[in-house]
């Protein structure tokens, strides 16, 4: 039988990785949601990596969702020389409301900050951190517009760098112009689901929503889960949400690196409860960036988040700008199929029965596959796409092929842990779709006469019916070509 990987890959496009040769270099090597970082490039660099992708996607036949990453919230700095490094020990001042180029004075570096407002928010003898807290800067003076620091932790230092002071960006809008901007790209181009940054309470879910609305689409939106406040208002988040990220860069400089792992099983069991997909992300295989191989704590974090429940594992800067992006999603691809192969009972989820039908046949299709161990697959038709999701959460052990009718669906559902989504033009019959059954179980997945599956889906067919049957059907010995 064909060896199906459950967990999803997120690989983030940038210069390393967009264009055409190179996206279909990831797509081959395991790639299943390539992710569009709007706080980086420009509408140009954008339009490139969507066509890239669909490309690849023709060539190679495989749906991959493209996800659209909202700035939000974030204070960012200005622009600086590439092969810009800080040190322990120097100063670096940071003028505010300014976007001008950085600069060298009497041997200080200043770099601009557009939000005018953090010097409202920060303190003396407080704490700037740039680049997800990897650079420390303890501020010593602050004269008008111009915060003046000591470099207490160094390192390069990119343009654009995220900047993140505690309780700082209070003043900031849940959804920017930037970020309305990028949302009419995301509705024009054909993206298929949003990630908004920084989200603080379900008010700004409410928003990022309003904005879509006003772009006429209608996009899934997962939250990115990075700040306290989020932590604070989990539930409701939750339940506002299409999706939720575990953001670990900024997460881990609020909260502390010592609170993150807690914080990733807690937001892993709350998207879980809702039945919805949870993506982990930042520095997954960091050492990949300019190495060949990642560390041995780096596997065992990727391997722990499969274990732990993870529906997806993101990589950025490791594809983006790193020098060996295929070879980053191969090694991904590796890892993550030794953990489910290693202890795939950690990966189980139970689903609690509900009033929603679709709810319960999702769980009577786990509950079938666990009572009859000669079950080799589950089909599932879909229309809406809402069936597969429901089936990714109850955590089958055996493959499971999605049969949906249009391509937007398919890459939607890219992103579901293990569904294989493929087309299938909607049925006129029972009979009808039962030969389109027998022919992906055998096409797809190696299955041969004799062998047992579950179906389930929709009736009446192919008018987008909630999933309301259940049929063990067994490939008779016919000719599927």
């Amino acid at each position: 039988m064909t060896d199906h990987r459950r967990a999803k890959i997120v690989a983030t496009l940038g210069p390393a990785s967009s264009d055409p040769q190179s996206v279909l270099g990831l797509v081959k090597a395991g790639l299943d949601v390539a992710r569009i970082n709007f706080s980086h490039g420009d509408v140009h660099s954008w339009r490139s990596a969507v066509d890239s992708v669909r490309l690849a996607q023709r060539e190679t036949g495989k749906p991959i969702a493209i996800l659209g990453d909202l700035q939000g919230p974030k204070i960012r700095i200005g622009s600086v020389p590439d092969g810009t490094e800080i040190y322990r020990g120097e100063r670096l001042d940071i003028i505010t409301g300014s976007n001008a180029a950085s600069r060298s004075v009497a041997g200080i570096l200043t770099v601009s900050c557009p939000y005018a407002a953090l010097i409202d928010e920060i303190e003396l003898g407080g704490r700037v951190y740039l680049r997800d807290g990897e650079l420390d800067l303890l501020v010593e003076s602050i004269d008008g517009p111009r915060i003046r620091t000591e470099v207490r932790g160094g390192g390069p230092l990119t343009a654009r760098a995220g900047l993140h002071a505690p309780g700082a960006g209070r003043q900031l809008p849940a959804v920017t112009e930037s970020d309305r901007a990028a949302v009419q790209f995301a509705v024009e181009h054909g993206l298929d689901c949003l990630a908004l940054s920084f989200v603080r309470d379900r008010e700004d879910l409410d928003l990022a929503r309003q904005a879509v609305g006003e772009a006429r689409g209608d996009l899934p939106i997962v939250s990115k889960i990075e700040t306290v406040s989020a932590i604070d208002n989990l539930d409701a988040i939750i339940e506002a949400s299409d999706g939720a990220m575990v953001a670990r860069g900024d997460l881990g400089v609020e909260l502390g690196a010592a609170e993150v792992p807690l914080a990733q099983r807690k937001i892993i069991t709350a998207a879980g409860r809702a039945l919805m997909p949870v993506i982990i992300a930042t520095q997954m295989l960091e050492s990949m960036t300019t190495r060949q191989r990642p560390t041995r704590a780096e596997a065992s974090d990727v391997a722990n988040a499969v274990w732990d429940g993870a529906d997806a594992l993101m990589l950025s800067g490791e594809t983006a700008v790193g020098r060996h992006p295929v070879e980053v999603v191969s090694m991904m691809d590796s890892i993550i199929r030794t953990a489910e192969q290693g202890d795939p009972q950690r990966t189980s989820r139970s689903v609690e029965l509900s009033s929603d039908t679709a709810r319960t046949i999702s769980q009577a299709v786990a509950t079938a596959v666990e009572q009859h161990p000669q079950v080799k697959a589950v089909i599932v038709f879909t229309v809406s796409g809402r069936s597969g999701r429901l089936i990714s959460q109850v955590r089958l052990p055996v493959p499971t092929v999605v049969l949906a009718p249009t391509d937007p669906v398919m890459q939607r559902l890219a992103l579901s842990w293990g569904v294989d989504p493929r087309h299938c033009d909607p049925p006129d019959t029972i009979e009808e779709m039962l030969r389109d059954v027998e022919r992906a179980a055998v096409r797809e997945l190696g299955l041969a006469a004799g062998d047992a599956i579950v179906v389930t889906g929709g009736l009446p067919l192919g008018q987008g019916s909630p999933t309301n049957f259940l049929k063990l059907h067994r490939i008779p010995v016919a000719d599927h070509a």
